[in-house]
């Protein structure tokens, strides 16, 4: 029993009572409590709010983006996950599954409790729109513990998908099989759906929209498509990457100057969908370690010692990257985060800014560290992909990216131009990794999914070393697999 408790705890995420000034209207809450039911259209409002505020963590920015660039190979920050390393008693981001769990145990309080309310407590209206924003955000969860923790690429029948929960969880309920592939994506297609159905058009990034849903469905479709090159999911993409491209306000655009996007992190007009961070003094806190601390100390300490080359971190793809005008945009130097340590480090200022210590000693203070879930820019790779998954000519295909290209004004990008499908295809591999490395784990869904020479490229990027498939995803944790009796372990990862 007591195990089964100190686990629940994890599980349950309690209720914070902190203010939420000019993010939420509402305290967050998301407890299991008698005080914290849903009795009203305010708290319905706030418990929306709590499932935002369980992002405010390093599982849901740098934490994970850090361990997927290391499983790309692209960086080897974390060993274990540059070398897919990890077991069932090993490790593989236990705290990610913690973290997100925790997320969707207030995605269904919250929906659980504004089903329940009645028409004399919150008008058809309101209660329609925070179903459909709270099942927006269910549906984002889902998405990430498929991809990380599930055989997101497998067929229907695949028993290795989610452990998928719709009720917040108490004692009767911790005990639970989970569901195949197929239906995994059912459960997360019916969320979107709906979520498609009733949201209304971005307004902010910091809040989902009908434009993200559609963006992440088209992504879900993507990488699952892409993989098995099943054309029906790939034109079904297509279909959604279009409509958000042409049917959105003006107000979501690409910027013109790309510092912009990292000068204005979560109120950039090219998020669809980013982090915000409350401004109540614990942003560097929320920011999570790595984008604040870890990734700092992961470049290249300086002055550079004679001889010694810039890398930012990279061990792949730096040829690439300082080729390419992003580069001095991506890149930089960021003071040491201890408060003795006046060094500074060449590295990823796009995420990690000014560092810990510089950010919270500067004025005004610097702390937007921003988790960039879906910018406008990842359309037209996606497009591009898409294209050229479905039999465009290498022009066609390449177009998206150099009409994306063109609107960039600062640093300027010039157009590329494939001879033949491969290069194209190529092309677009490098730009994922150029224009999104560290920010929302593309660049290693990337290198499973495309090829170089017949093998993923994640084969050529760690020295010809084989992918095991059974091994794209992490292990559940040791402690699922105790506390829940009914739960499996992931092929192969035991």
């Amino acid at each position: 029993m007591k195990k089964t408790l100190h686990y629940i705890s994890i599980l349950l995420l309690t209720a914070s009572l902190s203010s939420c000034e000019k993010f939420l209207d509402e305290q967050p809450i998301h407890a299991l409590t008698d005080a914290n039911a849903i009795t009203s259209a305010s708290k319905a409002r706030a418990a929306v709010g709590g499932i935002y505020a369980s992002f405010q963590n390093d599982s849901w920015s740098g934490g994970m983006y850090a361990a997927l660039a290391s499983k790309s190979g692209f960086m080897s920050y974390m060993a274990i996950d540059y070398d897919m390393g990890y077991s069932q008693t090993t490790g593989g981001n236990t705290g990610c599954w913690q973290t997100f769990y925790r997320s969707l145990n207030a995605a269904n309080f919250a929906i659980t409790g504004i089903n329940n309310l009645s028409a004399d407590a919150i008008t058809a209206d309101e209660k329609s729109a925070l179903l459909a924003e709270a099942k927006c955000l269910r549906a984002w969860i889902n998405a990430n513990l498929l991809w990380n923790f599930s055989h997101w690429w497998a067929d229907d029948a695949d028993p290795d998908g989610l452990l998928y929960r719709d009720q917040a969880m108490d004692l009767g309920n911790v005990i639970k099989a989970r569901i195949n592939v197929g239906e995994s994506y059912e459960k997360i297609y019916e969320d979107l759906d709906a979520a498609i159905a009733g949201l209304k058009d971005i307004t902010t990034p910091r809040y989902v929209s009908k434009q993200f849903a559609k963006a992440l469905k088209a992504k879900l479709l993507l990488y699952r498509g892409a993989y098995r090159n099943d054309h029906e999911m790939l034109k079904a993409s297509l279909s959604l990457v279009n409509d958000v491209l042409q049917n959105h306000p003006a107000s979501l655009a690409l910027e013109a100057n790309m510092n912009d996007i990292y000068k204005n992190a979560w109120d950039s007009k090219e998020n669809l969908f980013a982090r915000y961070l409350e401004d109540n003094g614990t942003r560097t806190s929320a920011g999570g370690y790595y984008y604040t601390y870890g990734l700092v100390y992961a470049g290249n300490k300086l002055p550079l010692p004679v001889g010694a080359t810039l890398t930012a971190g990279l061990r792949y793809g730096l040829d690439w990257f300082k080729a390419d005008p992003r580069w001095d945009v991506a890149t930089g130097p960021v003071r040491s985060p201890e408060t003795w340590d006046n060094t500074m480090n060449h590295t990823f200022k796009k995420v990690c800014r000014l560092g810990s210590y510089a950010g919270r000693n500067t004025s005004p203070l610097d702390e937007k560290y921003a988790a960039y879930y879906f910018r406008y820019a990842e359309l037209y790779l996606m497009k591009a992909e898409l294209l050229a998954r479905t039999g465009a000519s290498a022009t066609e295909a390449i177009a998206p990216i150099n009409e994306m290209r063109a609107k960039r004004t600062t640093p300027a990008l010039p157009a590329l131009s494939p001879a033949n499908i491969q290069e194209a295809m190529n092309l677009i591999f490098r730009e994922i990794f150029l224009e999104l490395f560290l920010e929302n784990g593309s660049e290693f869904f990337a290198a499973v999914r495309f090829t170089n020479n017949g093998q993923p490229w994640i084969v050529t990027i760690k020295d010809s070393k084989p992918l095991v498939e059974n091994r794209i995803c992490w292990p559940i944790p040791d402690a699922e697999i105790i506390n829940n009796p009914a739960m499996t372990q992931n092929a192969d990862l035991k």
